[in-house]
């Protein structure tokens, strides 16, 4: 016969599997076991393929949530199908600001614009989940039969649904039948010999202009090099002509000075002289300036530039030499020696 089981060791037992079952879920549970788990639901417009028991729920990213039940409901008069999708809220995902999780405030959420969207998780696995955001533009529409408990949330068009609608709406027949009109007739026209003509001239023009702007390009290259070579030389050729007439022009001047009160008279014609004078070799060196950027080594007008700019050298070194001569001897002006 066997022998009975003691009451208190059997007891001892059952307490002993309550308290580690109690630890257990404080400890792995964090204690949202036996937290409250509000439930929501929406009707989703179109198609829901995708979507599976345990799809996130999202609030602008983070995770509030996830899908706990979808099914079918057929209207027994219409024979209107519909898919309810509920899902819970995971507790202590929403903080309110004094700590609480007021659920009872959550239509008034719904009348500030909260909404239900299908979004894609992943383009590779086409799976869905519900995304829930503010839209305020939106109608608060809601279907109505879900339990008492469960909270409606309105839902919005997924942005593929809304693809599909804007496509949907195109008149796809009458933009068909106006492209095959417009391909016809341009098959019509360039079928015409005209039109086959000027397409061969053109192409034929444009073979010329690429092979002209070859020919362009590989001979201004040297071009340019020559006009700046030459640019260069005129400007120092003006520089130095510049400083020689300046100098004695400035020589000149002094000279003057010096017997201005002896012959008076004369020294007035030679001021104005020499004024002239300067007032021609500034001209001269504003137009020579003029053709510096634009002067070909090989042109007749280097030619006849260099001979101008010797023969203003050898004006301007006569005049500086007058101009010393007059310093030395001042009385030449009325002796003639």
């Amino acid at each position: 016969m066997a022998a009975k089981a003691n009451p208190k060791v059997v007891g001892g037992f059952v307490v002993g599997a309550v308290a580690l079952l109690v630890a257990a879920v404080a400890l792995f549970g964090g204690g949202n076991m036996l937290a409250e788990r509000p439930r929501a639901g929406s009707y989703f417009q179109g198609s829901v393929s995708g979507l599976e028991i345990g799809a996130p729920v999202t609030y602008r990213g983070v995770r509030v949530g996830e899908v706990k039940s979808i099914r079918i409901e057929v209207d027994s008069e219409t024979l209107a199908a519909r898919m309810p999708v509920e899902f819970e809220f995971i507790p202590g995902s929403v903080q309110w600001s004094d700590g609480a999780p007021h659920y009872e405030e959550y239509p008034r959420l719904i009348k500030k614009g909260l909404r239900a969207k299908l979004v894609s998780q992943s383009l590779v696995t086409g799976l869905l989940a519900i995304e829930l955001d503010y839209v305020p533009d939106t109608p608060a529409t809601l279907v109505g039969g879900l339990p008492p408990k469960v909270l409606e949330i309105p839902s919005v068009q997924s942005d593929l649904e809304t693809l599909k609608t804007a496509l949907a709406n195109l008149p796809l027949d009458k933009i068909a039948a106006s492209l095959v009109q417009v391909l016809s007739r341009v098959d019509a026209l360039l079928a015409e010999p005209e039109w086959r003509n000027a397409l061969i001239a053109l192409t034929g023009g444009l073979q010329h202009f690429e092979s002209l702007m070859a020919t362009v390009n590989a001979q201004s290259q040297p071009l340019l090099g020559d006009i700046g070579g030459t640019a260069k030389e005129t400007r120092e050729t003006i520089a130095t002509l510049r400083s020689d007439l300046q100098g004695a022009v400035a020589d000149l001047r002094g000279v003057l000075g010096k017997i201005d009160g002896e012959v008076k008279p004369l020294s007035t014609h030679v001021t104005g002289a020499v004024a002239a004078a300067e007032k021609a070799f500034r001209q001269a060196d504003t137009t020579l300036r003029t053709v510096d950027a634009a002067l070909d080594p090989r042109s007749p007008l280097r030619g006849n530039l260099e001979q101008t700019l010797s023969n203003l050298s050898i004006a301007s070194k006569s005049l500086r030499s007058f101009a010393d001569q007059l310093d030395r001897r001042p009385n030449v002006l009325i002796t003639g020696r």
